[in-house]
């Protein structure tokens, strides 16, 4: 009976060990991803907490601002909601013309990938190189040039000059084609 006491106990006891390595295994092969991805999660959702916090906070300061305030209170939403301040009418117009221009430039960028991926024709190396060579330049290179071209169509085309929603959907359009155009042509490829 005592051999056999000392037999489980030593089974069991190499079972201990025999799962703390298995841990050890864990934690060496892919547990340092687990936690890696907890801390990148983490930085990722304490700004976000951060201003949810603060929008609670009835001083409106971000000076005295904790991550729990000390009082909570919902007024921030109500003048921002119910207030002098037109929000909902801006995010209804953000919508549209985020949801137009992102249908719109899918669509084309979609129909000209196809064209530069699967047909062959004169021009085509041309183009390509030129939408490459044009998304080597930052953007913002373009502001002045964008607004003058916009002020002179609002001349001619009032629907699509400055101020007008048509106008801005048109400007989104022309700056995300290139990038767009490239990645679906290698999707298609």
């Amino acid at each position: 009976m005592a051999v056999g006491a000392t037999v489980k106990a030593q089974g069991s006891a190499g079972m201990v060990v025999g799962g703390s390595s298995r841990m050890q295994r864990w934690l060496r092969g892919r547990g340092w991803r687990h936690l890696v991805a907890w801390l990148a999660l983490a930085f990722a959702v304490f700004p976000v907490l951060w201003i949810l916090s603060a929008s609670f906070n009835p001083t409106g300061t971000l000076v005295s601002q904790r991550l729990v305030p000390t009082r909570l209170s919902l007024e921030n939403y109500q003048e921002l909601l119910g207030g002098s301040v037109p929000y909902l009418s801006w995010f209804r117009n953000t919508v549209v013309i985020a949801g137009i221009a992102a249908l719109a430039n899918t669509l084309l960028s979609a129909l000209a990938a196809f064209a530069f991926s699967r047909m062959r024709f004169k021009g085509r190396r041309t183009g390509l190189l030129s939408v490459l060579l044009i998304q080597m330049f930052p953007q913002t290179l373009a502001f002045v040039a964008i607004f003058l071209i916009m002020a002179n169509i609002g001349d001619v085309f009032p629907a699509i000059g400055l101020g007008t929603q048509a106008g801005l959907i048109l400007v989104y359009l022309g700056g995300a084609m290139g990038v767009n155009t490239w990645l679906i042509k290698g999707f298609f490829d």
